[in-house]
């Protein structure tokens, strides 16, 4: 297995607001080798994206906080350093495909200009250096005849193409790590089987490790070795990907594995988890997912259970494993 890229440990983000203190993320901690594609799955707001903003340092400020933990990318404790170096960090080490790219993209200018912006900080270039780089950026990303889109506005753009712009940026200074935020969410099957087609080819080229955020165990199937899954703030299970589909631990695994469609068998009605995530404002004091929990026992409304690993590189958090 090749060296650890990324260490996260014990992080926790809060958000602090007038009705009081949302604990976003909440004590989570994950590796991702060099060259590793790292699955981080949860339904919406259980975490995933302020994971990925966070390794970042690009919350929402004052509101949004990290209050504790550590993010090691590559030997150097991101929590440590400046502002001004932090940015020097974005873009060359470390890049964040976020999940619209129409919130993404600036209408008023044109693609060329918007990936050539992060050519010329990171890199130093100019003039003819920064188109060359700019078209070699679209090119990596399959976007046809290169040399002329890079003129083009984005509303002149379909939504495939715009996520493939999104994506030249993050990668025009050849990042070593990826933090993909639900890139497949927006796009029609089809396109979709393409977009992760073209991730697998691009991390073959280029060797950066891939964060790849989604809701989709069908996705996670076809491009993740490892998968972490989160509910409420908290990693609740942890494990190669082969594992979790052949013997998920945790009720909530096994529940949004079942959630997804299968060809082979005919049912009248989608499985669907009962209940609702609980309040981040108002967490209760055992484990997060009791309340919807089928195997739900005492201790699980009084404790929350520690992460147990269960197997070399199987962890899990729950009282039914022991």
């Amino acid at each position: 297995m090749s060296k650890i890229l990324l260490q996260v440990e014990d992080l926790c983000t809060s958000f602090f607001t007038r009705a009081g203190e949302f604990k976003a993320v909440d004590g989570i901690s994950f590796y991702v080798h060099e060259g590793e594609t790292f699955g981080l799955v949860g339904e919406s707001a259980c975490g995933k994206t302020v994971t990925g903003l966070s390794i970042l340092r690009l919350l929402p400020e004052p509101a949004g906080r990290i209050v504790g933990g550590k993010i090691i990318l590559d030997g150097t404790n991101l929590m440590e350093l400046s502002k001004k170096e932090m940015r020097a960090y974005r873009g060359k080490m470390i890049s964040m495909i976020l999940q619209d790219p129409m919130t993404s993209l600036n209408p008023v200018y044109t693609v060329g200009n918007q990936i050539g912006e992060s050519v010329r900080l990171h890199q130093g270039l100019r003039d003819d250096k920064v188109e060359d780089e700019v078209i070699s950026a679209l090119r990596l990303l399959r976007i046809p005849a290169p040399e002329m889109r890079i003129r083009d506005y984005p509303f002149q753009m379909s939504g495939g193409m715009r996520q493939r712009v999104v994506g030249s940026i993050a990668m025009s200074c050849r990042p070593r790590l990826l933090i993909a935020d639900e890139p497949t969410t927006a796009l029609d099957a089809t396109i979709q089987a393409q977009y992760i087609a073209l991730f697998k080819d691009i991390q073959k080229q280029t060797d950066v490790a891939i964060i790849f955020i989604t809701h989709d165990f069908g996705v996670v199937a076809n491009i993740c070795q490892r998968v972490a899954v989160m509910y409420a703030g908290k990693i609740v299970e942890t494990a190669a990907t082969s594992t979790i589909f052949k013997a998920p631990k945790h009720p909530y695994t096994s529940a949004l594995i079942h959630s997804v469609p299968r060809l082979d068998r005919k049912d009248d009605r989608l499985y669907s988890i009962e209940g609702q995530p609980p309040s981040l404002l108002d967490l209760p004091p055992g484990c997060r997912f009791a309340p919807r929990c089928p195997d739900v026992q005492e201790i699980c409304h009084k404790q929350q259970p520690p992460i147990v690993e269960i197997s070399d590189g199987h962890s899990v958090s729950c009282w039914k494993v022991k």
